[in-house]
């Protein structure tokens, strides 16, 4: 026995060597499986960046118009064109409750992925992530949110037509911000609980509800649904 070494005891050349391979790499560990989920998080920020870029092209060039005004003829039943809505808080905080009651349905399904609701719903999830993770979804939220500001007050896509009368709330709706916090809120409540992953598909069905409720056509959402695959990148 004694001349026996113990269990372990000869790991410590091997442990040296790969603490030495590390600090010639710079410092990144030398582990296969890290490298490739970095790799596979820059691919996915390069494809969500550049299919939003597409999208909001064709979108503003009129190269998407057809399929937006077929959604506003077929797909928006209860469609109010209409002057440009003002933005206020209530807009903001509150669900509309206008009849039918499809409608108000509709517009409940989708509140938790309005401004306040989203963000109280991304606080509490990230109040119970580790100290590393607490600032990530509030912080993607945050650039959700810049980024949808941001689309809105440069892009204007062609007008769009409601029985001879101008959609001019589709004018500069481009991308659809509930569809970005939906997925975003989705994602934060998955990396709180562990049966959170049902919110995915919650958040599945926002886009298909925005148009039917006329608040986004096709090319807003799907805008929307490749800025939080750019945003998914950095989670």
């Amino acid at each position: 026995p004694c001349g026996r070494p113990a269990f372990g005891a000869g790991r410590e050349p091997f442990d040296r060597l790969i603490a030495e391979g590390e600090r010639a790499l710079g410092g990144v560990p030398a582990h296969p499986a890290i490298g490739l989920a970095e790799h596979h998080q820059r691919a996915l920020a390069v494809a969500g960046g550049l299919l939003t870029a597409l999208v909001a092209t064709l979108a503003t060039n009129g190269a998407l118009r057809s399929f937006d005004q077929y959604a506003v003829d077929h797909w928006m039943p209860w469609l109010r064109p209409g002057p440009h809505p003002l933005i206020t808080f209530a807009a903001l905080t509150i669900p509309s409750f206008h009849p039918p009651a499809g409608n108000i349905a509709l517009e409940l399904w989708t509140y938790p992925a309005a401004v306040l609701p989203s963000l109280l719903i991304v606080l509490f999830a990230a109040s119970r992530l580790s100290r590393h993770e607490v600032f990530t979804w509030p912080a993607l939220w945050c650039a959700g949110n810049a980024i949808e500001l941001a689309g809105k007050l440069s892009l204007h896509k062609t007008a769009l037509h409601h029985h001879g009368l101008d959609v001019a709330a589709f004018d500069r709706s481009l991308p659809s911000g509930h569809t970005i916090r939906s997925l975003v809120v989705a994602g934060a409540v998955a990396s709180a609980w562990r049966s959170g992953q049902l919110a995915f598909v919650w958040a599945a069905t926002v886009p298909f509800a925005l148009v039917v409720l006329g608040a986004h056509t096709p090319s807003d959402v799907l805008t929307g649904v490749f800025v939080a695959m750019t945003l998914a990148a950095w989670a």
